[in-house]
């Protein structure tokens, strides 16, 4: 078998730098202009969109073909009068500029040019590993595509295939984390495990950037991938293929995302389970965010620092308590109350507090958090690396304006604090909160227990501390 980190670079010519205007891609767009510049993309695709499967699959020798670019409303007539733009990843390395850019009929926001290479791509886990399309090596052999790890009855069929289909190329889809898919790093790891299981040692393994779009785009994007290189055969593993071993998968996924299920995974070899509850752990033993969000004055605050306490006291788990105030002094210094400014505040928090579930720890937070965006934002965040439990603290604004004890409310009403939460400024009522608490309604004791009897119940907190 065979892994090897490419360093081959790209020059980077001195035209992307001359006054065009860019475009920052998340990771679908990213992938796909990776795909598009090795010739992979239909002409004419637009980057992120759904992939046709089309009767006739043009394959060029690998020199990239028009493609699409959706930009932000106001951006098309820049890019249209500078003939162009350079195209960024997510660390904002200059990829790709979009040359000869001219409008598409019937669609305004997209702009269409052929994408040439300034760079080579330095993010993502496999980009050093990644497929070359151009690879003499490469082509003509049978081809592998891991997309999900292997089940126990995938390996007798597999063997079967590799021994009338030697040397195979064993594909990795490169992505982004989630919890729908599993990482690219134990997707490798897994590969490398199957190809010895299977026998097929004088396997090639490499990375391909294919971000999920749709199962039919996923499906026509990996038949171009294989035309690109004359694959002889090719086998897929996959969420919908084979389909028994594929349902296999599914429940064991979910067993895996659940977490609270103590025995072993169903159809999967011990070796693989092994590796993957390393990806997500069983619940008491998974970091977790938990977030109070609330009014000012709602005693958010008094609970975060009353359920941290206890857990510190009665559990072995790693807690972190990202008190507000101090959050403001050290991480959010400089930062105002406009809305842009709350909303960077909760992002930075959720940020952190995602970094502290990946180490298995539990973050224990007590922001506003007013907008039901940026709390799904770091919902996203957390739910890439652990679990997100939000707590809305329910506690009517009345009662809040009662306990006043900075008169914050008194200063808003009378307009010398801007931008107030639940004054002149709203506040969006969760509608996917994990447990509301009125502290108007309970006292401070009983309060914290319904948090902690959440927490025990759901498997955070194993049953029997004290």
């Amino acid at each position: 078998m065979s892994l090897v980190e490419d360093d081959r670079t790209a020059a980077a010519p001195s035209a992307w730098d001359h006054g065009l205007p860019d475009l920052t891609l998340g990771p679908l767009g990213t992938a796909d202009l990776m795909l598009a510049l090795a010739g992979v993309l239909p002409p004419g695709q637009v980057l992120g969109a759904p992939v046709a499967r089309t009767a006739t699959l043009e394959l060029p020798g690998g020199e990239p073909r028009e493609i699409g670019v959706a930009l932000p409303g106001g951006e098309v007539a820049a890019a249209l009068a500078a003939g162009g733009l350079v195209l960024r990843d997510e660390e904002h390395t200059p990829l790709a500029a979009l040359e000869g850019a001219r409008p598409v009929p019937g669609l305004p926001n997209v702009v269409r040019g052929i994408p040439r290479r300034l760079r080579a791509r330095e993010s993502g886990v496999g980009a050093r590993s990644t497929v070359d399309f151009d690879d003499p090596s490469l082509r003509g052999r049978p081809l592998l595509l891991l997309e999900r790890p292997p089940m126990a009855d995938d390996l007798a069929p597999l063997r079967t295939w590799s021994a009338s289909a030697p040397a195979p190329v064993v594909l990795v889809p490169e992505h982004s984390d989630g919890r729908a898919w599993v990482p690219t790093r134990l997707l490798l790891r897994l590969a490398a495990d199957l190809v010895d299981a299977i026998g097929a040692l004088d396997a090639t393994l490499r990375t391909v950037p294919l971000e999920p779009h749709d199962p039919l785009s996923d499906s026509a994007l990996v038949d171009r991938i294989a035309r690109r290189l004359g694959a002889t055969a090719v086998h897929s593993l996959s969420d919908t293929s084979p389909a028994d071993t594929a349902a296999t998968w599914a429940s064991a996924h979910a067993a895996l995302v659940d977490g609270r299920d103590a025995g072993p995974l169903v159809g999967v070899e011990p070796g693989t389970e092994a590796a993957l509850r390393a990806w997500l752990p069983r619940r008491h033993q998974r970091g977790v965010a938990l977030m109070f969000s609330g009014l000012s004055g709602s005693g958010k605050s008094t609970l975060a620092r009353d359920v941290a306490a206890w857990m510190t006291a009665r559990t072995t788990r790693t807690v972190t308590l990202l008190d507000g105030d101090r959050v403001r002094q050290m991480l959010s210094a400089g930062l105002g109350f406009d809305q842009a400014s709350r909303e960077l505040n909760v992002r930075r928090i959720g940020y952190v507090a995602a970094e502290i579930a990946r180490h298995g720890g539990i973050a224990i937070c007590s922001p506003i958090a007013p907008f039901a965006h940026t709390r799904e934002e770091v919902r996203h965040m957390v739910e890439q690396a652990g679990d997100f439990v939000l707590v809305h603290v329910s506690t009517p604004i009345e009662e809040c304006e009662r306990r006043d004890l900075k008169g914050l409310y008194a200063q808003a009403r009378q307009g010398r604090i801007p931008e107030f939460t639940g004054i002149s400024s709203p506040y969006d009522v969760p509608t996917d909160a994990d447990l509301r608490v009125d502290t108007s309604a309970l006292g401070r004791e009983e309060a914290a227990q319904r948090v902690i009897d959440h927490l025990t119940r759901g498997g955070w907190v194993q049953a029997g501390a004290s």
